[in-house]
């Protein structure tokens, strides 16, 4: 079905008998930007974070309440209408109505509209996920951010943050929001602790 239809947001449930959900998730988001929501059970944080990396918008933990789901979806599903899944040449002097919050190389940004742009005008789809990460990396600009206050903002929820989850996620950043060939990129490693954005 995934295959032959598209759907807006897609909720996934890691626990499927006929497969991985982790597998269905990655196959979607190689193939689009449609909304991506997991659900799982307790016991599952690691496969949640390893989803988010994967290219997840969110995850629900089972049982839930039919409100907060439908309150995801409808996250979600606002930031991927405002966000089209081909990029389109719409530069933001052409659209005053779009405030921009931040400029920082090539890119622009618009933390009310969810919407980053490029040089020429066009829009760079990012997930929630890694639109949130840039956002929370460029509020604290020049100052170096551990994986734990990094995961606190995207998310902010009391969970642990693995390390392979915001690294997925900044390695995702990077390959969206390339720079001229032989400059560092804006999200700077700093090994051991955690990263710093500049720009």
């Amino acid at each position: 079905m995934a295959e032959s239809a598209t759907a807006d947001v897609y909720l996934i449930d890691l626990t499927l008998p006929d497969g991985s959900g982790l597998s269905l998730v990655r196959s979607l988001r190689e193939r689009g930007e449609s909304g991506i929501i997991i659900l799982s059970g307790r016991g599952e944080e690691t496969d949640n974070v390893v989803g988010l990396e994967l290219g997840a918008d969110d995850y629900v933990t089972k049982p839930f309440r039919p409100r907060e789901l439908a309150a995801r979806v409808n996250a979600v599903m606002r930031r991927y209408r405002s966000s089209p899944s081909s990029p389109v040449v719409s530069k933001p002097e052409s659209m005053p109505e779009i405030e921009t919050d931040y400029r920082f190389g090539d890119y622009t940004v618009s933390t009310s509209a969810r919407l980053v742009w490029n040089a020429d005008g066009a829009e760079i789809p990012l997930t929630t996920a890694e639109f949130e990460l840039l956002c929370a990396l460029i509020e604290r600009r020049g100052r170096v951010v551990n994986r734990d206050q990094l995961m606190n903002a995207i998310k902010g929820r009391d969970w642990d943050a693995y390390d392979r989850a915001v690294d997925g996620l900044v390695s995702r950043l990077r390959k969206k929001l390339p720079v001229a060939p032989g400059r560092a990129h804006y999200i700077r490693t700093v090994h051991g602790v955690g990263y710093s954005f500049s720009g």
